[in-house]
């Protein structure tokens, strides 16, 4: 018995969602998922944020105002788009993402292990 952790050797010291995230396979699939969600979900979205910081949000609609997908980046009427939006909302939009979807899986993870724990060692109980 494991003085520290007051555990035996038998018994995972860790939970599901750290295992989980120990894996390397795993770590390159989510790697690679959440670049696909930043790439085509929140960089759209970045776009939509600074046309309705600079020009409003009756731009999109009445106006049709855009931001043409170029470096440097423009809105559709040829003005500049100002890079510190630029900067503030592409930081804000993958630091949610990211950081959002993570936690949500860790815990996701976290109430899949306290509702349905390890199904052997409940049926053996």
């Amino acid at each position: 018995m494991d003085a520290i952790a007051g555990q035996t050797k038998s018994q995972p010291t860790q939970d599901l969602a750290s295992r989980t995230f120990e894996n390397k396979l795993f770590q390159l699939i989510w790697a690679v998922s959440l670049m696909a969600v930043v790439t085509f979900v929140s960089f759209p979205i970045q776009r939509v944020l600074l046309v309705w910081l600079v020009y409003g949000r009756q731009a999109y609609s009445k106006h049709l105002v855009y931001v043409v997908p170029r470096k440097p980046l423009r809105f559709s009427d040829g003005v500049l788009v100002p890079q510190h939006l630029d900067i503030l909302t592409g930081a804000g939009m993958f630091v949610v993402t990211v950081f959002g979807l993570t936690l949500a899986l860790f815990f996701g993870l976290r109430l899949y292990e306290r509702f349905f724990g390890n199904l052997r060692t409940k049926t053996q109980q």
